[in-house]
């Protein structure tokens, strides 16, 4: 991926260089062509590997949009790009923070954004580390208010789901729900299993996802508590729905885009055992001889 990266950085370099109205050579179109088949599969399997689905219509419109943009090189549509860029990352992070139960009233955000970008006084180093201060304090009791919240709604969910009476329960807790049967025994620790996999929280929105099966060490050192003991109450072809309680998942630590004490959804589907790697071949005795008497 990263040589993919330096070629479209390279063939961009070069496309900078005609000016706006040139048209193109034959040998240039060829380029065209090909560079667009070549983008085309990296961000195809760029796309492929996020965990959220993609409308491919609503994704060529906004690349489009971003294309024809990046054709015109005035300050005004230089300004734009910009801006568009710096408000897509922090929409992300406002993604980010909702998944955690944070939300950002955005016209109180944009209200003082245009304040401090219009502002002609630069901020001193003390102003600057106050308002630092300032956000993490807020930002600390913010979240931990709402992961509190998230992990009380995390236990109706559990107790909800246990009476319902649709879910079996493994020694350790973990509920879940047989959607197919497998063959065989069940996989052990130690085993290193062909999984695919959706993870969700309890309202449905998916934070990770496998589309294609994927080698899962059976072994709390690499995984959850509760998505090893899954494991071991699986066969080879078992597809489970399951729920794991937050403390067989990612404890009072989260991770990422998970809250402290989340109860976790995940969908499981196995396969078989990964295939062995395979060993390397054995020196001929004679080239073995030879090295020992050197």
């Amino acid at each position: 991926m990263k040589k993919f990266i330096l070629m479209m950085a390279a063939v961009a370099l070069l496309a900078s260089c005609n000016k706006k109205g040139e048209g193109t050579t034959p040998t240039e179109d060829s380029l065209s062509l090909a560079y667009g088949t070549m983008a085309g599969y990296g961000i195809k399997m760029q796309v492929q590997n996020t965990p959220d689905s993609v409308n491919f219509e609503e994704f060529v419109k906004g690349f489009e949009k971003a294309v024809a943009a990046e054709a015109d090189t005035s300050v005004n549509a230089r300004s734009f790009a910009m801006g568009e860029q710096f408000g897509s990352q922090l929409v992300n992070s406002f993604v980010a923070l909702k998944e955690q139960g944070v939300n950002i009233n955005k016209e109180l955000f944009l209200a003082e954004l245009k304040k401090a970008f219009a502002d002609k006084k630069e901020p001193d180093q003390a102003k600057m580390m106050n308002l630092q201060m300032t956000l993490q304090s807020l930002m600390g009791k913010v979240q931990a208010a709402a992961a509190k919240k998230k992990a009380e709604e995390g236990v109706k969910y559990y107790q909800e789901a246990e009476k319902s009476g649709q879910y079996q329960k493994t020694a350790q807790g973990v509920l879940y729900k047989v959607e197919k049967e497998g063959k065989g025994a069940n996989f052990k620790r130690g085993d290193v299993v062909m999984v695919k996999y959706k993870g969700m929280h309890t309202d449905g929105s998916v934070f990770d996802q496998s589309p294609k099966a994927v080698e899962f060490p059976v072994d709390e050192a690499q995984l959850i508590k509760g998505f090893v003991e899954m494991l071991t109450n699986m066969k080879p072809g078992m597809k489970v729905t399951c729920i794991i309680p937050g403390k067989l998942a990612y404890g009072e630590r989260g991770n990422q885009n998970i809250a402290p004490n989340e109860t976790l959804v995940f969908e499981i589907e196995t396969g078989n055992l990964a295939p062995a790697a395979p060993k390397a071949p054995a020196a001929p005795a004679e080239a073995v001889m030879v090295d020992s008497v050197k």
